[in-house]
């Protein structure tokens, strides 16, 4: 079964570096936050989708060091127990959650290669797509900021899908098939586990 995948395309200005006899590498894309936000739909009777979702809280998780607060590399909280909470208190509306990922470019590769994101997730719900224009947001020195979403999801349990890890490379050629790059960047992986807290045990698979 293979995963969901989104692909950005580079932007068309500018000129490129001749390719010499080797692969040309550039900086992987830098993660400049993780976010869960929490929102609602037009109606009180609508479920919040990907066309129809109106943020009200937004939960960053902190990015500055590795692993937010715990030095396991792993981005950590239980996104299904702030959305039961929610959904247990505010009755008169339905409510859905959507993980944002933003991702920072530098200007050497805006214009010389793809951006391919690999998500943990497969078929269904939750699915990645690209917030906003596809030029992103421009950055000093020429780079660009990206924010990669899920669509939203509104169950407990889908809540906590939305983690995993995420792969995230630059490259100018598929790299699932597309043959030999001119031009790559070592590889991102972002860790989430969105089941459990920072604060506690990591969650137990069995369950």
């Amino acid at each position: 079964m293979h995963a969901h995948r989104l692909v950005v395309q580079r932007l068309p200005e500018g000129s490129v570096p001749p390719v010499g006899d080797g692969i040309r590498r550039v900086d992987p894309p830098a993660l400049g936050s993780v976010r869960l936000v929490f929102g609602v739909g037009s109606g009180p009777d609508a479920d919040p989708s990907s066309d129809d979702f109106h943020p009200v809280y937004t939960i960053a998780m902190p990015v500055f060091s590795h692993g937010g607060l715990d030095p396991d590399g792993i981005y950590e909280f239980d996104a299904g127990a702030q959305l039961e909470l929610l959904r247990a208190r505010a009755t008169r509306r339905r409510w859905a959650v959507r993980l944002e990922l933003e991702l920072e470019i530098a200007s050497e590769a805006v214009n010389a290669a793809e951006l391919w994101v690999e998500t943990p997730w497969t078929t269904g719900d939750p699915r990645p797509l690209l917030l906003g224009p596809e030029r992103g947001t421009p950055l000093s020195g020429g780079g660009r900021s990206l924010t990669i979403a899920s669509t939203p999801v509104t169950t407990v349990d889908a809540a906590r899908t939305l983690g995993g890890t995420f792969t995230v490379v630059l490259r100018d050629a598929d790299p699932h098939g597309g043959g030999p790059a001119t031009v790559e960047s070592p590889p991102l992986e972002i860790c989430l586990d969105l089941r459990c807290y920072e604060f506690e045990p990591e969650a137990d698979d069995s369950e």
